[in-house]
């Protein structure tokens, strides 16, 4: 790697370290775009590669936490953080009730799928 691909690269990861401090979700405006600009790797390509990995990020979090709904689980934690704010640490998936829209369109389709899948497999064996 040639050194300003190095340094640029290094830039990139400084920018999306900055972005993982940032709490508003899908807050385009944050720190890191300021950052590349700083570091002179402002360019178009550089720009929009941080803008898709922003909103890949967002509807990242945001299936993460609809997930979490339809499987009654803590959407910060999943009962993982003994002094989580949100849950305590007791939000492990089933501790809440699923929020049924979200198990419709996340759980639901995969239970039909393996039913009808476990009912052809044993009728077969």
């Amino acid at each position: 790697m040639r050194d300003k691909d190095t340094a640029e690269f290094q830039d990139m990861l400084s920018a999306l370290r900055m972005l993982g401090g940032n709490t508003v979700s899908g807050a385009s405006g944050g720190r890191a775009p300021a950052r590349l600009h700083a570091t002179g790797i402002g360019d178009l390509h550089s720009r929009a590669a941080l803008n898709r990995l922003e909103r890949e990020n967002t509807l990242l979090i945001d299936h993460a936490e609809m997930l979490a709904c339809a499987l009654g689980a803590c959407p910060n934690c999943w009962g993982t953080i003994d002094d989580c704010e949100d849950c305590g640490g007791i939000g492990r998936p089933g501790a809440f009730n699923p929020d049924r829209a979200c198990f419709d369109h996340f759980v639901l389709p995969v239970i039909i799928r393996v039913l009808g899948h476990s009912s052809i497999d044993t009728s077969g064996a």
